[in-house]
């Protein structure tokens, strides 16, 4: 028997649950919302999460090895040969690159010989420099008293060192001066000159210089103006030639000709090649003059050396007989540098360019011209002098004399055998050089009337030497062999792109390696985190939002104390009686509570 209170109370107490699981719904559903993101912030740095993020890369690297540690399918056992196999691999491309390394930072510079030919025309034709063996004449030396300034400086000429008792200090000036005064001027020792197969004037191709033998002539040398950072016209042994038709300019190794040259100009070029279009001398050795010489013979000194630098003639010369005729062929050895070289350092790559290493004497950086600068230094240290061929580097210094004989070989023994602390050893080759090779051949001089010769030479001269005096005469004639020669350039062996070649193609082949590698990552260690933090901050804003604007929010202190109340007394339901059901509207439902609806937008 079913009655009609009962039916009230069920539908009662079906409302009340329906409406208990809608309100425990809403606010679980709220506090879902905020726990997980409350999670995820939690645990977006955890340990947990970074296992996480290294699991997904292990799995999706481009590595070769790495998905097998993550893989899951397969045994732990099978995971530790893996990873075994992955650190060795990584060991062994690390030692081979590390040999690359040291082998590029060992020898960085690789000298090869040019792939394009030089023609000698683009270079000048070397200085030469000749040199009587005699140092002085005696008709000259005669003149001067024993007791007299001037003796002093000629026993330092001659090398003379018995002489204890001079004490005078001489001077650069009186030196030169006495120079001028006993040895032999150029247009004595040089009777016949040709460049080119051009007859020449000896005294406007040749000018005097100082060195150290003496008083010496040279051909195609820089001009002092250009040779010497400080010039004065002091250190001219005689003055610049007014009326001559060539004109001085600048050459060096490493900046060559210019562009625009006049028609008559020195430091020459090449005529051509043979001994025709080359420079052929008759020199006059003057024996009968001899007064103190630097070798048990009569003759010549010569040196083929680079027109930038000063000759050092008395160790490094040739020395040719009087009564001969040489041939001096002439090979030039040309070294140039990429500029490329310019970022390795100068301790690794051992040479200068011009503007690294400024000399205080010279304008051209050379390592001959570096080692004359320290020669001078340490014999300014160490003896408080100055030889008198070696550059001024103090105006004040004396000329060293025959009281320091002593100390100045020592030093200058010290310096040629570099085994002691008083060497040149900071001047390296220039990274730009010029130097040349020769190789002399000679013959004894042949003249008379009976005797034809095809040498075009004044024939005046071996007709005038037919009273004993050939024998003081010899012919050189210096030339080149060729037109064109290969030159040797410096370069990197291992730049920076070698290196990154060599190592990437070592990492490919162990472990396939790529630059995205790297990007991958970066990826994982900057770009997935932010990624990750800033969507997971988006989505829990916009859930916010959903909750704000969709679902009401009531009061729920008092909507849990009103689902709570108990049901009416079956007494009181059979009073009630049900009428006629009336619809209503959304509006007086949602009024139908007793708290009124609170919309946070409207706050």
């Amino acid at each position: 028997m079913r009655f009609q209170g009962d039916s009230k109370v069920q539908r009662f107490h079906l409302a009340a649950n329906r409406q208990q699981r809608n309100h425990k719904w809403s606010h679980k559903l709220t506090h879902s919302h905020s726990d997980d993101s409350l999670d995820e912030e939690q645990t977006m740095c955890s340990r947990e999460a970074a296992e996480k993020s290294v699991k997904y890369y292990l799995k999706n690297s481009s590595l070769h090895g790495l998905k097998y540690i993550a893989e899951e399918s397969i045994t732990i056992p099978e995971r530790v040969f893996f990873g075994i196999s992955f650190v060795l691999v990584v060991i062994l491309s690390g030692f081979f690159i590390s040999n690359i390394y040291i082998k590029w930072s060992a020898s960085p510079i690789i000298i090869s010989t040019s792939a394009k030919q030089q023609l000698t025309s683009n270079i000048p034709f070397p200085a030469i420099t000749i040199c009587n063996l005699n140092q002085a004449l005696r008709s000259r030396v005669q003149s001067i008293s024993s007791t007299s300034k001037n003796y002093s400086l000629l026993m330092n000429l001659c090398s003379k060192d018995y002489d204890q008792t001079i004490t005078y200090i001489g001077t650069w000036t009186y030196f030169k001066a006495l120079l001028v005064e006993v040895a032999q001027p150029c247009d004595e020792m040089l009777l016949h000159c040709s460049f080119g197969s051009r007859k020449e004037i000896c005294s406007t191709i040749f000018n005097s210089i100082l060195t150290d033998d003496g008083l010496c002539c040279t051909f195609n040398a820089l001009d002092p103006i250009y040779l010497f950072r400080n010039y004065t016209d002091d250190v001219r042994i005689e003055p610049a030639a007014e009326n001559s038709i060539f004109k001085a300019i600048n050459w060096t190794p490493e900046s060559g000709y210019a562009k625009n040259l006049p028609e008559f100009y020195y430091p020459r070029t090449s005529g051509g090649t043979g001994s025709r279009m080359g420079l052929t001398v008759v020199l006059n050795a003057s024996t009968a003059e001899y007064y103190c010489t630097k070798s048990m013979g009569n003759g010549f000194k010569v040196l083929v050396h680079n027109p930038a630098e000063l000759p050092k003639v008395t160790n490094y010369g040739f020395v040719v007989s009087a009564g001969r005729e040489a041939r001096i062929p002439i090979e030039p050895v040309y070294e140039d540098a990429t500029p490329s070289i310019r970022s390795i350092k100068k301790a690794v790559r051992r040479c200068l360019f011009s503007d690294e290493n400024d000399l205080s004497y010279y304008r051209t950086y050379s390592r001959k011209n570096c080692e004359l600068e320290c020669e001078a230094k340490l014999l300014l240290r160490e003896c408080s002098c100055v030889l008198y061929y070696l550059p001024r580097i103090d105006p004040a210094a004396r000329v060293c004399g025959p009281n320091d004989n002593n100390c100045t070989n020592r030093v200058q023994t010290e310096i040629e055998s570099s085994k002691t602390n008083l060497s040149c050893e900071n001047c390296w080759p220039g990274c730009f050089e010029l130097t040349f090779k020769s190789v002399m051949t000679s013959s004894t001089i042949v003249a008379g009337p009976s005797y034809q010769n095809g040498e075009q030479l004044p024939e005046r001269l071996f007709n005038a030497s037919q009273n004993g005096n050939i024998n003081d005469l010899a012919i050189l004639h210096f030339y080149y062999l060729n037109n064109n020669f290969r030159s040797t350039t410096k370069s990197e062996m291992f730049g920076f792109t070698e290196f990154l070649s060599n190592t990437g193609g070592l990492l490919g082949l162990f472990m396939g390696f790529s630059i995205f590698s790297v990007i991958e990552i970066v990826y994982y260690v900057t770009m997935r985190p932010f990624c990750a933090s800033r969507t997971m901050h988006e989505r829990r804003r916009r859930r916010q939002a959903e909750l704000l604007w969709l679902t009401p929010v009531r009061q729920r202190r008092r909507l849990h104390l009103q689902l709570q109340r108990p049901p009416p007394p079956y007494s009181q339901l059979g009073k009630a009686r049900p009428g006629p059901k009336t619809k209503q509207s959304l509006w007086q439902t949602l009024r139908a509570g007793r708290d009124p609806i609170v919309y946070p937008y409207l706050d």
